[in-house]
């Protein structure tokens, strides 16, 4: 008869008893740390059938054999287990999984204890790199080590493979590489390239060694290749070292150190540098006149938490030169890289545009309580532009007090405070020191829920020390003045019930509020012109407007499968004007409104965000009068969640040399098949600035992708393949620097 047997601790132990030399055992007749590392010793057997030879010591299950601990499992049509050997023999359809990998094959001999054993004609999946490994010899030697033999490597279904890596012999460490001897790679049934020795990635761990390299050809360059090399250093910390020849330039070196430490932060630093053999009148011609022949960028973003729970922010950005980073655009050293990495990292990126004559470094620093912030602010730009460097105005240092409107005791009024010490240098012009301070008393008022009215009384103190280029002005200057601000505004609010999706209410509202400013003239002497702050900060004016809010609510499962309730907020509108009562002195350059008394333009604010497939902005002046006052910004994405998306970007500003369109598409074409266009165009300059296109098809295991980019007459082609557990191996080839075209998926 036929029957289902769990054997368990008690089932191995009669049965070890039955030996005149029994011991005392454990779960099936195994130490508690063997069987591929069980916990607990407990195992549990299951088969049609199970006998036990006492004469050899040995089990035998027959018929659907699972043997089962933890996330450990084998299975097979039959097994012996000898229990002396601490080896088991398996035969048909067996499959041995340890965590996510796995390892099958119709006949395996399996060592419990080490955990290694080999397969006559089998396959193994590595979970990590998606890899499969099918051989006619296939040997487990080590935790993470195997010996295949006469087989092929693939990150697709090993039975039909698009692609994949022949061998006759191959070594596979997972904490580090595989060496392949006499390995070919072949597309489908095709060969195409063919070595006597391969190295391929497959550590599933940070692991020091040389990663996939990088090259191309351009124009500026000529030949061009990037070899890249990591070091491991700990585990919350590592570098990358970046060896790279340029034909026409010379050799340029980099390096990229992380860190992640809880002492220390977490930051990267890059930094490249290239003594730069190019042909100066080659690059004059080409439109980047030589500069100098040490080139170099150091680029850092950190964070650190201090003693005293106070935070730190690094950001450093210095060039060589105002062409370095529109000439070297690929590889490690390009903008678009290093952006990408710090973005990534510390969700913000470089402060300025790799077109930008002017970088911008800073070191903050900042401690934070309930409703107080102390910072220190130090920021260096440094000026590209060699004929106004020596006029650029640092901030070294700035400390900040702000303090958020907090309660008087035993009265109904409300005190802020704003104060801040400046030191400004710069080689030549008015340089020195500028003190702030600016208390504020609050009386707000409510009327019930309908109406909210809050008068505020200011005095602004400003004191400087002035180093004059000129000898006209003492040297000590001051500034008082006072300011009223009364504030009022209401909010109307409705709720509609809705059944559309997982909404199932929206809420409306709405706040009207009017602003009145009164300042008089200050009562000063001669002040230097530092930053806005020193602007004459007299206006008597009527600011009013309304915003709106939809926001929704809705009723969804989270990913414990629990009904959970969400808000989200759909869309918001703001618009507001300002009723100038007296001519202001001076234009006000945080809003740009209007110089002349009476009203000026209307600004007007425009999100639209409804879940994830189309979010608008859109900022603008409108109905202005000024020559000079009118701007417009508007930003559309849209994505339908299924491969297609269209970012539409337009920048204008009256007056000033912006007028720029730049879209970007995707469109799936077909299944697997994605078109890419990238277009930057200036309507000031009648042309288009930036254009790309590219196409990637992806085929589950494995995708290409193809891209053209010009810019500025440099033109670039970007090749990319990707094998699905082996990476992107890229090629770029053209006559231009760039990096490939925008947007490419």
């Amino acid at each position: 008869m036929v029957f289902r047997v769990c054997a368990l601790l008690v089932l191995c132990a009669l049965a070890q008893a039955a030996k005149a030399n029994a011991q005392s055992v454990s779960t099936f007749g195994l130490e508690r740390d063997t069987l591929m590392g069980a916990l607990q010793g407990t195992w549990k057997i299951e088969a049609a059938s199970i006998s036990y030879d006492q004469a050899n010591d040995t089990y035998e299950a027959e018929g659907n054999v699972r043997v089962s601990s933890m996330d450990r499992l084998i299975r097979a049509d039959w097994a012996r287990v000898d229990m002396e050997k601490r080896q088991a023999e398996l035969r048909g359809g067996v499959v041995i999984q340890f965590g996510k990998n796995w390892l099958k094959g119709d006949h395996v001999i399996w060592n419990l204890d080490k955990e290694t054993g080999w397969v006559d004609g089998g396959t193994v999946y590595f979970a990590e790199n998606q890899l499969y490994a099918q051989s006619r010899y296939l040997a487990k030697v080590g935790p993470a080590q195997y010996t295949l033999k006469e087989g092929y490597l693939t990150g697709c279904d090993p039975e039909q493979p698009d692609w994949k890596v022949r061998f006759d012999e191959m070594k596979v460490d997972l904490e580090g590489v595989a060496w392949a001897s006499h390995s070919s790679f072949w597309v489908r049934n095709v060969p195409v390239l063919y070595s006597p020795l391969a190295v391929l990635p497959v550590e599933q761990k940070r692991r020091t060694g040389f990663l996939i390299p990088w090259g191309g050809y351009s124009d500026l360059s000529g030949f061009d290749v990037e070899v890249p090399f990591y070091w491991a250093m700990r585990e919350d910390m590592d570098a990358t070292f970046y060896g790279r020849y340029l034909e026409k330039r010379g050799f340029m070196s980099g390096i990229e150190y992380r860190i992640s430490n809880r002492t220390w932060g977490e930051g990267v630093w890059q930094f490249n540098y290239l003594h730069d053999n190019a042909d100066k009148s080659f690059l004059e011609r080409k439109g980047y006149p030589f500069q100098t022949e040490d080139r170099y960028w150091l680029r850092a973003r950190h964070s650190i938490e201090l003693p005293y729970e106070i935070e730190g922010k690094i950001n450093l950005d210095f060039v060589s030169d105002r062409n370095f980073l529109r000439e070297f655009t690929s590889g490690s050293v390009s903008f678009d890289s290093s952006n990408a990495v710090f973005r990534d990292v510390f969700g913000r990126g470089i402060l300025d545009d790799y077109t930008s004559l002017t970088r911008e470094s800073s070191i903050y620093l900042e401690k934070r309580w309930e409703s107080t912030l102390l910072s220190l602010d130090t920021r260096y730009w440094q000026q590209l532009d060699t004929s106004i460097d020596e006029f650029t105005l640092q901030r070294l240092p700035a400390l900040s007090f702000v303090s958020l409107p907090n309660h008087i005791e035993n009265t109904p009024l409300y005190y802020s405070w704003q104060s801040s010490v400046v030191n400004y240098w710069r080689k030549e012009g008015d340089r020195g020191g500028r003190l702030d301070l600016y208390p504020r008393v609050y009386y707000p008022m409510h009327w019930q829920n309908y109406l909210d009215f809050e008068p505020s009384l200011g005095l602004r103190s400003t004191s400087y020390y002035v180093d004059w280029q000129s000898d006209s002005h003492d040297q000590m200057q001051s500034r008082l003045f006072s300011d009223v601000r009364l504030d009022l505004s209401t909010r109307l609010n409705r709720v509609y019930p809705v059944d559309f999706g997982d909404y199932v209410a929206v809420e409306h509202a709405i706040r009207p509020e009017v602003r009145y400013v009164y300042v008089p003239e200050p009562i000063q002497g001669e002040l230097p012109l530092f930053d806005r702050l020193d602007e004459n900060q007299a206006r008597h004016q009527l600011r009013y407007g309304f915003s709106t809010f939809l926001t929704a609510k809705e009723n969804r499962r989270d990913r414990e499968g629990n009904l959970a309730t969400y808000y989200r907020e759909l869309a918001r509108l703001q618009i507001f004007q300002l009723f100038n009562l007296e001519d202001p002195p001076k234009r006000d350059s945080l809003f740009e409104f209007g110089e002349e008394q009476g009203f000026t333009s209307v600004g007007m604010r425009l999100d639209i965000m409804p879940k994830r497939y189309i979010t608008l902005s859109y900022d603008s002046n409108l109905y202005s009068d000024s020559p000079n006052d009118h701007r417009q910004d508007f930003l559309l994405t849209l994505d339908s969640g299924r491969g297609h998306a269209l970012i539409l970007d337009y920048q204008y500003r009256k007056g000033q040399p912006v007028n720029e369109l730049t879209t970007q598409l995707i469109m799936k074409t077909l299944p697997n098949l994605y078109l890419s266009t990238y277009h930057d165009y200036s309507f000031d300059q009648g042309e288009m600035y930036k254009q790309g296109y590219g196409f990637r098809y992806l085929h589950g295991c494995w995708s290409i992708g193809v891209a053209y980019e010009r810019e500025s007459g440099d033109n670039r082609v970007i090749v990319s393949l990707n094998l699905l557990g082996l990476g992107n191996v890229v090629g770029s080839f053209g006559t231009g620097s760039g990096s490939g075209a925008r947007g490419l998926p």
